[in-house]
């Protein structure tokens, strides 16, 4: 029957060219028209298209939300050509209504063939549906999934009769799955030629189940809870969930297939609800897959939803969006959505499931494949995308046809069902037994809210363009899918909406911008060519997609891949590779086409890989022995509840130099609370653990900070440890700092040459600020335990050691006076600023602006309004390094900051503040941090957390309603927030200081060094042109639970131009991967040849070698 197809597709095509052929010339000519010009959508009412399917819900006493709760999930859209005319037609699913299935006349016109054609469905409650050639006829097929409180359950396989009806035939196929069914997805997992089928299933759970019965499942999962992976074998379909490794428990809303690390293998990504983890099953190319959650993502959504898996940022890397349902308003945050419960999040992270928080995540493939496993950094506060409300269906696709993917994500939820104050209030004796369940069903509040798309502007920014694009619906959106409905060369988008006609919205772009559709006529049994890449190359920037169907949540989109060319008029290579290796490739292609790629003219080639030796090799296991920093277990939450993140995970301490004077590089890693530091001596092998009796006395402390250096001048190191943690009260003696004597071969003892500093330190740093020829010391007070955000005692100590005594004096008052009550200082930079031949000291922390202290003869002056840097550069800074990056004769400085991807946000002029005052006055010092929300200016935490510190708050605020429309000021009153220490952050972003005239002028680092906090820069020329590069390392891991954890970064490689302008260099190319929550990284030098040492709170060490 592929004959048959082709004789339809040809005469249709051959005819639509023919007359296509002066409107193109005519548009090529008129596309410079201004993108501002016009409308990229416009909605189409049921008058226009013929479209009047609405998924209409009827609750009664047996169906409400108390007595079926997935009452609200909606139903599904499916597009495709089933009559191989040419234009695509369009399936929904209904829940409690029929399904329909509309033809495609033209020119977005249909035709209602659901009756004639035998796909309306009887009583089953219809959830996804996908269209594929199950039988490889050559005609699409249609396979509905099926739920529900009622039987039956079974999934329906319609089988295309090539006369515009259909067969129902899942039982004769193997596919009448009966497992609670959300979703299925089409694909070649072993690679044998034919289409198998995953389907995602959705056990019916209670929606307060503890984390202990998610474990119980997960341990012992029936054939039943479970999603099922079914093998075609020769027309039929197998059940392999079991012997491909697959068999699993989990809440699934949505399993979606990609080759995610670019082996030519299928694999899949599962999103689970609630407490369930996800699952990333990748291919074995054996028949089975292996489960790789935890080792490829940071963390996930907690209510994961519906998921796209993409190319967003044409690095050739397959990205994964997967949505929640974070609202993007304070209102709506505030009064509806779900708090995450501290219990609940250890409770999953515990019980070995994954760090889930509930935002959308955009998981950015790094390029990185280590063991064949995939490495994904979540980008969706960067970008933007993080929070857009009860989402279900995510799409990426070119809308507006510039040659970026853009963005749309359907949501809402038919009633609120996570109103707080409406189940607050219901009565405790009302139970799903009683005959109230609909009455009260119907009381659950209902708001109709927008979907969001928005315009993806490359380098990690997207921008919401509901308005601007002309997309705007307020309703409750469940099933989306795109498709080219009027073969014009752009994207409409269709919507299955509850209670509502179903959304259609004509894209207007080909107006304005080219494109190339591509299509397949494939192998036998795959003859849509599911699973092929393509490779669009336009003026050295290429896209790549890869044909899968199933996308978003419960629906499925065609068999072509379309890609938009901004205002290229020719396209320099597309090249198409099959499924199977095949590869066709054409050069100087036309724009504005259909092109059909057959399998015929394909050929399978050795593609030529030029393995190029990376600068860094990120995995050396035979030098180093193996050491874990093991950090204690705290809850700095239970003495400030309202703290943004934990004080008492800042180690470990790490130190690099010759501890045994034998002119070789050794290294020391501080210990946490009650654990002892360690020690390693370079050996002719490697490295050796010494012990570190030494340390016993002093286990106690924390070690946050360690400095080798020769305290006496007698020609040996010795070793400095800074004491700190959050552990302690503020006059404990464990928060003095200690100094150890080395005896020159290795062997230390305590002094007690220091001055009495009980402060919780950060770092301690050498240097001759009086030219003395001693070293003295520069050591830096992070915190005041118990009393966030207090400003902490830093501290200049003058080298008086004589005679061999040695001894360091406290000199702060008199040649440092600023440095009392300095700040939160978290890092510094000893250097000459000002080419003076004295050393300076620039200092950098948490809520602190940059200070720079001028040396004049020895005594230390703040000159940072002078130098251009005053309260505005306050931010949450973690590190600072030096070099001359441009080239002229003097120092510049990178300084990292908390960076541009998480939770809190600032601008100039929407500011993150905190303020503290005893705002309940029960004499103690409250925090406040606060936040602007369309323009207001709110306290970031909600009623519950708020009132944990101020009760009060409760009682003003009777409910969630009245707190969720309360500002700052309705909370806290103006004069108690007039009279609070405050600061203010206008900027996250790490930055470049150009040292200038004088002045330092502020440049933001690449986006690329935007996606986490930078907690330490190294500068070297690492690729030897000649310019100075820097590496960055760090992530803030420790974060309260409602703000998902700062690990978006993996280390990166800033390659300097000795201009001032860095180059993020990608991973998967220089080989730079230091993934983790990195505190410290150091070089070390081992017999000739140079490695990084990167020191992780609560994790392992890791070592990087660099030629």
């Amino acid at each position: 029957m592929i004959e048959g197809r082709n004789e339809m597709k040809i005469k249709m095509i051959s005819g639509f060219l023919i007359c296509s052929a002066l409107i193109m010339l005519f548009l090529n000519c008129s596309k410079e028209k201004n993108i501002d010009d016009y409308t990229v959508f416009k909605p189409l009412h049921q008058s226009e298209t013929g479209i009047g399917f609405s998924n209409n819900l009827t609750e009664n006493d047996s169906l409400n939300y108390f007595t079926y709760s997935y009452l609200y999930m909606g139903g599904g859209v499916a597009v495709g050509d089933i009559n191989n005319d040419g234009l695509k037609d369009v399936f929904f699913t209904g829940n409690q209504v029929s399904n329909k299935l509309y033809l495609n006349k033209g020119n977005l016109k249909f035709e209602d063939i659901s009756e004639k054609s035998g796909v309306s469905g009887d009583k089953r409650w219809y959830t996804g549906v996908t269209m594929a050639d199950v039988n490889a006829d050559g005609f699409l097929d249609i396979y509905c999934s099926v739920a529900g409180k009622f039987t039956p359950k079974s999934n329906e396989l319609y089988i295309n009769n090539q006369d515009g009806t259909f067969t129902e035939k899942a039982q004769e196929f193997g596919l009448a799955d009966a497992g609670q069914s959300v979703q299925a997805t089409f694909f070649d997992y072993d690679k044998d030629g034919d289409l198998d089928v995953y389907v995602a299933n959705y056990p019916i759970t209670k929606f307060n189940a503890s984390v202990y019965v998610y474990e119980q499942k997960m341990k012992t999962v029936n054939d039943v809870e479970t999603d099922h992976l079914y093998r075609n074998d020769n027309g039929k379909f197998t059940n392999v969930t079991n012997e491909a490794g697959v068999k699993s428990f989990g809440l699934t809303l949505s399993a979606t297939v990609g080759d995610l690390n670019n082996d030519s293998w299928p694999d899949i990504y599962i999103s689970n609800d609630f407490a369930s983890p996800d699952y990333l099953y990748m291919n074995n190319q054996d028949g089975t897959f292996r489960e790789v959650i935890k080792e490829a993502t940071s963390h996930t959504a907690f209510y994961g939803m519906g998921v796209d898996i993409a190319d967003f940022n044409n690095d050739g890397n397959l990205d994964v969006f997967q949505v929640d349902m974070d609202a993007k308003t304070n209102k709506r945050k505030k009064a509806n959505m779900a708090g995450m419960n501290p219990d609940l999040f250890w409770g999953v992270v515990d019980a070995g499931f994954h760090y889930q928080y509930m935002q959308n995540c955009l998981q950015m493939n790094t390029g990185v494949f280590e063991e064949g496993n995939p490495f994904f950094s979540n980008v969706s506060r960067i970008t933007g995308v993080s929070s857009t409300d009860w989402s279900w269906g995510p799409l990426f696709a070119d809308f507006d046809n510039d040659g970026l993917k853009d963005l749309f994500v359907s949501n809402g939820t038919r009633r609120e069902v996570n109103n707080r104050d409406f189940f607050n209030q219901i009565d405790d004796a009302f139970t799903i037994e009683s005959d109230k369940t609909l009455e009260m069903s119907m009381k659950i509040p209902s708001e109709r809210i927008d979907n969001f798309i928005y315009k993806n502007n490359g380098d990690l920014n997207f921008e919401q363009a509901n308005k601007d694009w002309g997309i705007e619906f307020k309703g409750f959106s469940n099933g989306v899918a795109y498709a080219d409905l009027d073969n014009d060369g752009d994207l409409e988008i269709i919507t299955n909406n509850i209670d509502d006609k179903a959304s259609v919205f004509q894209n207007n772009s080909s107006k304005i911008n080219n494109y190339i559709t591509i299509n397949f006529e494939g192998t036998s049994n795959n003859k849509f060519g599911l699973g092929n890449r393509v490779f669009v190359t336009v003026n050295d920037e290429t896209q790549m997609q890869e044909l899968t169907l199933t996308r978003g949540f419960q629906s499925s989109v065609a068999p072509e891949l379309h890609f938009g060319l901004g205002q290229a008029n020719k396209i320099d290579e597309l090249k198409v590779v099959w499924i199977d290796g095949s590869v066709e490739v054409k050069r100087d292609v036309s724009v504005n086409e259909i092109l059909t790629f057959n399998h015929s003219n394909a050929s399978l080639e050795n593609e030529q890989f030029n393995i190029e030796n990376t600068i860094f090799n990120s995995n050396v296991k035979d030098v180093f022995p193996e050491h874990k920093h093991d950090e204690n277990t705290f809850d700095d939450f239970k003495y400030q509840v309202l703290l943004p993140h934990k004080m008492s995970t800042f180690g470990p301490a790490l130190a690099v130099g010759d501890l045994n004077n034998d002119g070789l590089d050794d290294y020391f890693v501080g210990g946490a609370f009650n654990r002892i530091g360690n020690l390693f001596f370079q050996a002719e092998n490697g490295f050796e653990k010494k012990e570190s009796i030494f340390l016993e006395e002093d286990k106690l402390s924390e070690d946050v900070g360690a400095l080798i250096f020769d305290a006496d001048n007698d020609g040996d190191n010795d070793l400095y440890v800074v004491s700190g943690g959050y552990e302690f009260s503020p006059k404990s003696k464990m928060l003095q700092d200690r100094l150890y004597l080395n005896d020159g071969s290795g062997k230390f003892t305590k002094l007690s040459a220091l001055p009495e500093m009980i402060t919780s330190g950060s770092k301690v740093y050498n240097l001759d600020f009086n030219k003395d020829g001693k070293q003295d010391l520069l050591v830096l007070g992070r915190q005041v335990p118990g009393n966030y955000p207090a400003s902490a005692n830093s501290y200049l100590l003058e080298n008086k050691s004589e005679n061999c005594i040695v001894k360091f004096e406290d000199v702060t008052i008199t040649s440092a006076e600023t440095f009392k009550n300095l700040g939160m200082a978290t890092a510094a930079i000893i250097t000459d600023f000002n080419n003076d031949n004295v050393e300076d000291i620039i200092i950098v922390g948490e809520w602190m602006p940059i200070r720079v202290f001028e040396n004049t003869n020895g005594t230390f002056k703040d000159v940072s309004e002078i130098m251009g840097l005053n309260k505005d550069t306050t931010g949450w800074w973690w590190s600072i390094n030096e070099g001359d990056f441009d080239g002229d004769g003097d120092m510049d400085y990178l300084v990292g900051n908390n960076g541009l991807n998480y939770k809190y946000k600032a601008t100039q002029d929407d500011t993150f503040d905190i303020y503290v005052n005893d705002f309940d006055n029960d004499n103690k010092k409250d925090i406040v941090l606060s936040y602007y929300n369309e323009g207001k200016q709110y306290p970031v935490r909600g009623r519950e957390c708020s009132s944990q510190q101020n009760p009060n708050i409760k009682e003003k605020f009777k409910n969630y309603e009245t707190f969720s429309n309360a500002t700052l000021v309705d909370v806290y009153e103006k004069d108690a927030l007039e009279s609070a220490i405050h600061y203010q952050v206008k900027s996250f972003a790490s930055v470049y200081l150009e040292n200038k005239d004088g002045k330092f002028i502020i440049h933001e680092l690449p986006i690329e060094a935007q996606l986490s906090s930078i907690n330490k820069i190294q500068v070297d020329d690492y690729d030897k042109d000649g310019a100075l590069d820097a590496i960055i390392a760090g992530n803030l891991f420790s974060s309260e639970v409602e703000t998902p954890r700062n690990d978006g970064g993996y280390g990166l490689f800033l390659k300097g131009d000795n201009k001032g302008s860095f180059k993020a260099i990608s991973s998967s190319e220089n080989g730079l991967f230091i993934p983790g929550d990195v505190k410290d990284i150091e070089p070390i030098s081992v017999h000739g040849k140079k490695y990084i040492i990167a020191g992780k709170n609560n994790d392992f060490l890791q070592f990087i070698k660099y030629d």
